[in-house]
C-alpha cells in the first residue's frame, strides 16, 4: 500500500499541473480577498467583528474547487491519457489503487491547504494591519484549521469523483455545477437538506458566517461523511467496471 501511494504521489510530482493550480488557487484567493476589501464589502468596522474576519479567511477555502479538480485528475486523467490500464496491470488490487489515490489526494490537500493558509494569514495580516484593525488569534486559528481541512475533504471528493465519472472534462462539470448552482438551488427549495450538502458543509467547516449553517465540527462530519461514501463508491464502482 505504502509503494502505491508513493507512485501516486510520483506522478503528481512529476506533471506541472498541480504546481500551476496551487498558483491559481494563492492568485485568486489574493484577489478575491483583496477584492472584498477595496471594493467595501468589507469595511473596517466589519472587519474587526468576529463575522468579518471569518468572511475575510474563509476565501482561502472557497479556492478548494481547485483542489478538488486536481483531486479529479489523480483518478479521471489515468483514462484521458490512457494510463489506466498501466496501473491496475500493475497492480490488480483495483481496491488498493483507489485507496492509494485517496490517500494521495488527502496529502496532496494538505499541502495545497497549508500553502493556502499561509497565504491567507499573511492577507489578513496585511490587509488587517493597513485598516488598523487587531486580528482575533482565536478566530483566526479556527479559520485557518477549517480552511485546511476543507482543501483535504475536496481534495479526496475531486479522487473519489474522478474514479466514477472517468471523463475528466465532464467530472469537473458535474463537480463545478454541483457546487455552485444544483446544491445552492436545491437549499433554497428545500432549507432543512441544505445543512446535509457537502458545500453548506464546507463552508461551515472554514468557519464561513451564514445562516442554517451547521457548526464547525457538524460541518467538518458532514464533509468527512460525504468523503468516505465517495471513496466507498468509488472503490465499488472501479472493481466492478472494465477499464476500457
Amino acid at each position: 500500500m505504502i509503494a502505491v501511494v508513493r507512485s501516486e504521489l510520483l506522478k503528481l510530482a512529476t506533471v506541472r499541473t498541480p504546481r500551476w493550480v496551487l498558483l491559481a488557487q494563492v492568485l485568486l484567493l489574493a484577489a478575491a480577498a483583496s477584492g472584498a476589501v477595496v471594493s467595501g464589502a468589507l469595511t473596517p468596522e466589519t472587519m474587526a467583528t468576529p463575522e468579518g474576519m471569518r468572511l475575510f479567511l474563509a476565501h482561502g477555502g472557497v479556492v478548494a474547487i481547485l483542489s478538488l479538480a486536481v483531486g479529479i485528475t489523480m483518478s479521471a486523467g489515468e483514462f484521458r491519457h490512457g494510463t489506466a490500464v498501466d496501473t491496475f496491470l500493475t497492480t490488480p488490487r483495483r481496491g488498493r489503487v483507489v485507496a492509494a489515490k485517496l490517500v494521495a489526494g488527502a496529502l496532496a490537500g494538505l499541502v495545497a491547504g497549508l500553502v493556502v493558509a499561509v497565504a491567507v494569514l499573511g492577507l489578513a495580516l496585511a490587509w488587517f494591519g493597513a485598516k488598523g484593525v487587531d486580528l482575533d488569534a482565536q478566530v483566526v486559528a479556527r479559520s485557518l484549521v477549517g480552511v485546511l481541512l476543507w482543501q483535504v475533504l475536496y481534495a479526496v471528493l475531486g479522487v473519489a469523483l474522478g474514479a466514477v465519472v472517468r471523463a475528466q472534462a465532464a467530472a469537473i462539470t458535474i463537480a463545478v455545477a454541483w457546487l455552485f448552482v444544483a446544491e445552492t438551488a436545491l437549499s433554497q427549495l428545500v432549507t432543512s437538506v441544505g445543512r446535509w450538502l457537502p458545500a453548506t458543509a464546507a463552508a461551515a467547516l472554514g468557519y464561513s458566517p451564514g445562516d442554517g449553517y451547521p457548526s464547525q465540527l457538524g460541518g467538518g462530519l458532514v464533509l468527512a461523511a460525504w468523503a468516505v461514501l465517495a471513496g466507498v463508491v468509488a472503490a465499488v464502482v472501479t472493481r466492478r467496471r472494465d477499464l476500457v
